[in-house]
């Protein structure tokens, strides 16, 4: 399992980021507004941000699918 972030639902508040214990979510500046993104590549599926979320479907759980070559990919399809 993997994590994605929604920005139509997250509300920017970084607990997500906090409670990561691979440090995976890291701020991300867009205009007008600082958000957060999580890297694929360090991110384990523990599920530790899900619990802590305030903001309900922010956190997207996904599988993530092989790759060509057998490597699983960074981003859901």
């Amino acid at each position: 399992m993997k994590v994605r972030l929604d920005y139509a639902l997250c509300n920017s508040c970084g607990l997500c980021r906090e409670v990561c214990p691979e440090s995976a979510i890291r701020p991300k500046l867009l205009e007008p507004r600082h958000l957060y993104e999580v890297e694929p590549a360090k991110c384990t599926g523990c599920g530790e941000c899900l619990d802590y979320c305030p903001a309900p479907g922010a956190l997207v759980p996904y599988e993530a699918q092989p790759a060509q070559g057998g490597w699983p990919a960074d981003v859901p399809g």
